[in-house]
Parts: C-alpha cells; structure tokens; sequence
C-alpha cells in the first residue's frame, strides 16, 4: 500500500511535506498550500504508540480527504475514521512486509478487533470491517502482479491485464451482489467473495451460479466439510475455496478420515478447498487465460 507520510514506518514516504504539498495528486490549492504546509510540518512528525490525535491541518474537507488517501499514516495522528486502506496499511507496518498470500493471515490477526496488535493503531478504527476483508484480498493480489485497475473520469474501470476490479467502487458498485472482485478471465470471468470467519450461507449463495471464488479468514471447519455443503458450493458455481491453512488442514483431516476426500473437488477435477497461501499464486496463474486451469 503506498503511503507518501515523509515518516511512514515502512520507508517509502515523500521526502518532505513540502513534496506532499506540491503532489499533483492532491491538488491542493494554491491559497491553501502555505497553511497546510505550515501545519504538517510542525505538528506531524513520526508515528507513535499510543497514538496521539493532532488537530485537522486544514478545515478543508476535500482537501483531508485527498491527504489521508495519499497518506494513510494520517490515521495515527488524525481523530477520523480509518479507511480500509488505511487498516491495510498499518498492518503491513505491523508486520514488517507487503501483504501476500504467505501473510495475509497475520495480518488479519494484526487488526482482530478487541485483540489488536498494531505497531502504530489508527486514532479511531474502522467500522467498516467487510471493506477491511475485501481490502486484504484486493492488496494480496497488488503484490501478486494483479493491480488494482483504476476508474476513468465517469468512474468505470481502465481495463488492464493483468487486473482486478474493485466492484464496491465507482459505477460497479450495482454489480456488488455478484461479489466483491472481478478477475478477468475465460469463460466467465471470476468472482471473488469475501468473507471473514462465518462462511453461513451468505458465502453459499455469493457466487449465484456464476464461476466463484471463496476467500476468507474461516475459522469454523466444520461449515465445508460435509458432504451435502460440498455439493452445494459446487452446484452454487464455485471453483476453489481459500481458508486459513490450519483451517485448511482440520478440513483435509476430517475428510480423509471419512473416507469423503473424493467430493472435496471441483467442476475441473481439482480442489475445491484449498489454502490462503495458494490464492496468489493459482490467480496469478488464471487471470486472463482459462479458469479450467484452476
């Protein structure tokens, strides 16, 4: 997650506020520059633990809005709502590393609500925790070469390949219902559903009969590993599965010992359950070519 905070932990930031000013991303204007300046520099240095809540630079709404995007280490130092974003990029601070598959279970961990364990903790957290979810699937696969694509000026997606789409953002946010993320691809493109720990039937009933994919933080083994709920999620259209490895691992456990590994596939053949260390590399292996490789 890019963060230009001259003193982001994680040691990408701009090299002064100064160059934060003057982004064009931020289009700041020019009468408010030299305030706005003033404030940064003088009131927002290194992150802290405890964090400590500076006043608002600026009363310009837009103008904080567009900051606290372009530096989501704001959040420590700002009395405001933590976006997902911003939740996303304290955890990798956390944990030393960008969010990939081999760790986006740990950095689940990090933001656990009421066990927290941020390096640096938002002023306020989010409340917006499905967003957090969709947010850790959407970084995993950033730093699997699958970006993010951007919105135009009308807000639809400049499609790009290899990509995924955001469908809680801009103009496809009616398509929701279908998912959360698209990744383009043969026959049907997939249709990522997040979720947290309960899979319930709001994750059965997510992929509509359209080709899905499962990601999820599962913490209830016992939801995928009889034989009937594996039908269902094959009939329901869904591919592949990602849970926790040791999640995982209790659910390949049980059903070897029932003799019921057998229906653990899906319309290829392949695995239906498999682990949150794979997605990466299985979607990176997909995008844009033929699911039945999947």
């Amino acid at each position: 997650m890019d963060c230009l905070h001259p003193h982001c932990p994680a040691g990408h930031g701009a090299k002064s506020w100064k160059d934060v000013v003057e982004s064009p991303l931020l289009r700041a204007r020019k009468g408010d520059k030299p305030v706005l300046l003033a404030a940064l520099a003088k009131d927002f240095g290194p992150l802290s633990s405890p964090p400590y809540a500076r006043m608002l630079p600026v009363p310009n709404a837009a103008l904080i809005e567009r900051l606290v995007r372009l530096c989501p280490c704001l959040f420590n130092q700002l009395d405001l709502a933590a976006t997902a974003e911003a939740i996303v990029h304290l955890c990798e601070i956390s944990l030393g590393a960008i969010i990939t598959s081999a760790n986006v279970y740990d950095a689940f961990q990090v933001q656990y609500p009421g066990r927290e364990s941020f390096a640096f903790p938002p002023v306020k957290g989010s409340a917006i925790g499905g967003t957090v979810m969709e947010m850790f699937c959407s970084e995993v696969l950033q730093n699997e070469q699958i970006p993010r694509m951007e919105t135009d000026a009308e807000g639809w997606p400049k499609w790009r390949m290899p990509g995924h789409i955001l469908l809680n953002q801009k103009k496809m946010k009616d398509r929701q219902a279908l998912g959360d993320i698209m990744i383009p691809c043969a026959p049907t493109n997939l249709l990522i559903s997040v979720k947290t720990e309960a899979a319930r039937e709001r994750l059965l009933y997510s992929a509509n009969s359209i080709e899905g994919i499962g990601f999820g933080f599962f913490s209830q083994p016992h939801e995928f590993w009889t034989p009937g709920r594996m039908r269902l999620f094959k009939r329901m259209g869904f591919s592949a599965i990602y849970l926790p490895d040791n999640t995982h691992q209790e659910i390949a456990g049980k059903l070897d010992k029932n003799g019921e590994t057998r229906f653990a596939v899906n319309l290829n053949g392949t695995a239906l359950y498999r682990p949150l260390s794979q997605f990466g590399s299985d979607m990176r292996r997909v995008v844009g070519r033929s699911s039945f490789d999947l």
